[in-house]
C-alpha cells in the first residue's frame, strides 16, 4: 500500500464519492480496473474508502484517518480467506437458530 498522507486522505473526503474513490485509487497507486469484472477490488476500495468518512465523521485527526485506511486495509488482508463458516445455522443476531 501506499503511505497515505493526512493531505491526500483530506482531498479524498472533499469530493464527492465517485471522484474520491478515484482519487483514493492513485494515492495507493492501483492500476485502472473494470468495476464490473473485478469486484473483489470494488470492493476494497469502497471499504477504505469508507472508512475514511467514517473516521472524519468521529471526529479523529487527519494524521489518524490515514492511519486508518492503512489498519482497514492490512485487517482485510490478513483475513482474506480465514472466515470459516458456523458448525450449527445461527439467526442474524449470531445466536443459534430454533429448530
Amino acid at each position: 500500500m501506499a503511505l497515505l498522507t493526512p493531505q491526500g486522505v483530506k482531498e479524498v473526503f472533499q469530493l464527492q464519492r465517485p471522484q474520491g474513490r478515484e482519487r483514493l485509487r492513485r494515492l495507493l497507486n492501483w492500476e485502472e480496473f473494470d468495476e464490473q469484472r473485478d469486484s473483489r477490488r470494488s470492493i476494497l476500495l469502497d471499504t477504505l474508502y469508507e472508512s475514511i468518512i467514517f473516521a472524519v465523521g468521529k471526529g479523529f485527526p487527519w494524521v489518524e484517518v490515514a492511519q486508518v485506511v492503512k489498519f482497514t486495509e492490512e485487517l482485510l488482508r490478513e483475513t482474506k480467506g480465514s472466515v470459516q463458516e458456523p458448525t450449527q445455522p445461527t439467526s442474524c443476531v449470531g445466536m443459534p437458530a430454533e429448530a
